[in-house]
């Protein structure tokens, strides 16, 4: 990305103050920083004439396209520059839908493995109330473990899907 050809733009004098007073760059840092913001910058939009807006994390700057200038430079914070759009790189993209659809599954494997453990003991409590010859006695203690394994289960079903929802949401948001 980057402004195309940014090692042909010179920077107005305007600018230069502008980084030095902002940025507290040095005059021996002041070239090195100048290439890299140019360079790694990302487009944002056109503005008046020929000039175009790109964003380097919260340093946004000004360049002349028609003129070769770098304008001036300016931090996201002190303008709210809220249109700015980043792009994600293809190949990022691609990797994290990877990494999230596999996560996806291990998380359905991972919730159904803990709902199976307590929807066990909750059927286990349950076999032991519906017995013939049941002893009232027990009834209550098998009764709170009924009912705490299945608030398990709902609070790991809930947890479950919540993430799932989320990761496949992020999914579609690429």
């Amino acid at each position: 990305m980057g402004v195309k050809d940014y090692q042909n733009y010179t920077v107005t004098e305007h600018a230069r103050e502008r980084i030095y007073s902002r940025f507290n760059i040095t005059k021996n840092e002041f070239d090195s920083w100048v290439s890299r913001l140019m360079s790694q910058c990302t487009f944002v939009k056109d503005e008046d004439g020929d000039m175009k807006k790109y964003r380097l994390n919260d340093v946004v700057l000004i360049v002349d396209s028609r003129r070769r200038t770098l304008v001036t430079v300016y931090s996201q914070n002190e303008r709210d520059d809220v249109e700015v759009v980043d792009h994600t790189n293809p190949e990022v993209k691609s990797a994290i839908n990877a990494a999230l659809k596999k996560m996806i599954k291990q998380r359905k494997v991972k919730t159904a493995v803990k709902m199976h453990e307590n929807l066990q003991k909750a059927f286990e409590a349950c076999d032991r109330m519906v017995r013939p010859y049941t002893n009232y006695r027990f009834t209550d203690s098998a009764w709170e473990e009924l009912v705490e394994n299945l608030g398990v289960v709902e609070s790991i079903t809930k947890t479950g899907i919540n993430v799932i929802e989320e990761a496949e949401k992020k999914i579609q948001e690429n």
